[in-house]
């Protein structure tokens, strides 16, 4: 019986890139600075590099946050803006936009009919937490653990302990972990020993990075599998 599931929040039911990408927007319009379609793939690449960066433990967070625009704006050549400034803008309306990956809310509907749900996500404390107010997240989950509030980014062991410990009745055996990391989320699962699912909508190839029990491309993939294993 599987009847425990850690869901990761971006990217998997946030859309965090199409948010990223309005944020990005906005920060421009607000520097009176016109839109270039090259801004959206540079910031995902500095940022994505970024966050890799992060789960192998190479940057902090910290680091993280204060580097991502001043090396995005010298990558783009843009020197009329300072990088500090710029990053508050994005966080401001990265904060109060949040969007559902599509079907990501009948997702969750079904999964709770099926068990205890709850989201882990790394993340800003307080910028995911007025996303999740916003989407009115917390409805559909026990509890929200964010990486920022614990102190520890997924996958280190020092943030799966700290979910499994403040997850009531928490047995390893009924537990599914669902994510579209491979370094993040299917790591931390394949180093606690729980059952993993990848989202993997854009069908990635799967890397050596970590170890799915399962590659699914649609949530009704992942309800199929659910309840294929409970059956």
């Amino acid at each position: 019986m599987k009847d425990v599931f850690l869901v990761d929040a971006d990217d998997t039911i946030l859309d965090f890139h199409g948010a990223s990408a309005l944020a990005i927007r906005s920060a421009f319009a607000e520097c009176k600075i016109a839109w270039e379609e090259r801004f959206l793939s540079v910031f995902k690449a500095v940022n994505d590099g970024l966050w890799e960066a992060l789960e192998r433990k190479e940057i902090t967070r910290k680091a993280l946050i204060a580097k991502r625009f001043p090396l995005y704006l010298q990558t783009l050549g843009i020197t009329s803006v300072n990088g500090e400034a710029f990053n508050r803008m994005y966080l401001q309306h990265l904060a109060t936009h949040p969007i559902y990956v599509d079907g990501a809310q009948a997702f969750l509907e079904e999964l709770n009919t099926l068990g205890r749900v709850f989201i882990v996500t790394n993340g800003t404390e307080y910028i995911q937490k007025s996303r999740f107010d916003i989407a009115k997240l917390w409805g559909y989950a026990e509890d929200v653990f964010i990486s920022d509030t614990i102190g520890a980014d997924k996958p280190a062991k020092e943030y799966t302990n700290y979910v499994i410990s403040h997850i009531r009745d928490f047995d390893q055996e009924r537990a599914v972990w669902i994510g579209d990391s491979l370094s993040a989320d299917i790591r931390a699962a394949n180093d606690a020993g729980i059952t993993s699912i990848w989202f993997n909508p854009k069908r990635k190839t799967l890397t050596n990075q970590a170890k799915p029990d399962y590659n699914c491309s649609k949530f009704d993939e992942i309800i199929k599998i659910i309840r294929g294993i409970n059956s």
